[in-house]
């Protein structure tokens, strides 16, 4: 099966390619990209659905209606990684014990450990993405810098002679060709690290709000745990 890359989706469809990669990073689960590398390719397939994407857009819908719409017409492919190992929480006996509160006490704090380690996971793979950033970032400065002087030199070259300008124009043509591919390598390296950021932007997002709702519930019990023991006593 011959794998596509999103630059090339983005040309087939005609759909812009900052849309495409806003498309791959809140729709993956539909897509069935490939991480091969540094890149991520799509199946043929694809096309038809960032296609359906684009038009569901253009009808005006919003992305969760379109999310409901995508599950309803494609299967999804969820890439799965390696398994989290289970929080152990205590078993719930027949009879309360007396160490109660030690035991929500335990389970909530390896829950929280649990919940801490996750993400403190995605803050440590967003720093890798950051510094793959910084290093496109200088390969980008480098081609940049190549091109100044790739013109400079046609300035030099317009002021000597015509046998002089042919034959230094044949070289800097097949320089031009040879950056081509080099090129496109990096544009869609940038494509992915665009998709993967924005996806982990999301999953930090998702964590802060469950971290909110665990100190929430956790200051709940606490309460709850503080008026049972009064009423006890």
């Amino acid at each position: 099966m011959e794998l596509m890359a999103l630059s090339d989706i983005a040309k087939r469809t005609g759909i812009p390619a900052p849309t495409a990669r806003r498309y791959a990073a809140l729709f993956k689960d539909y897509l069935s990209g490939r991480r091969l590398g540094r890149m991520t390719r799509y199946p043929e397939e694809a096309v038809g659905i960032f296609q359906r994407i684009s038009e569901l857009y253009a009808e005006g819908r919003i992305t969760a209606e379109i999310e409901d719409i995508l599950r309803r017409e494609f299967p999804r492919t969820i890439e799965v990684g390696p398994a989290s190992e289970p929080i152990a929480l205590p078993a719930v006996a027949q009879t309360l014990p007396a160490n109660l509160a030690d035991a929500l006490s335990d389970a909530l704090s390896s829950a929280l450990e649990g919940s801490i380690a996750h993400f403190t996971e995605a803050l440590g793979k967003l720093a890798e993405q950051k510094t793959s950033l910084d290093s496109h970032q200088a390969d980008i400065d480098k081609l940049k810098n190549g091109f100044v002087l790739l013109a400079r030199n046609l300035k030099r070259v317009s002021r000597q002679g015509q046998a002089d300008v042919s034959a230094q124009l044949e070289k800097l043509t097949e320089r031009v060709k040879d950056m081509e591919p080099k090129l496109a390598v990096m544009e869609e390296i940038s494509l992915t690290l665009t998709s993967d950021n924005a996806d982990l932007k999301a999953r930090l997002s998702a964590q802060e709000v469950e971290l909110r709702r665990l100190r929430e519930e956790r200051e709940l019990l606490q309460a709850h745990l503080k008026r049972l023991g009064a009423s006890i006593g």
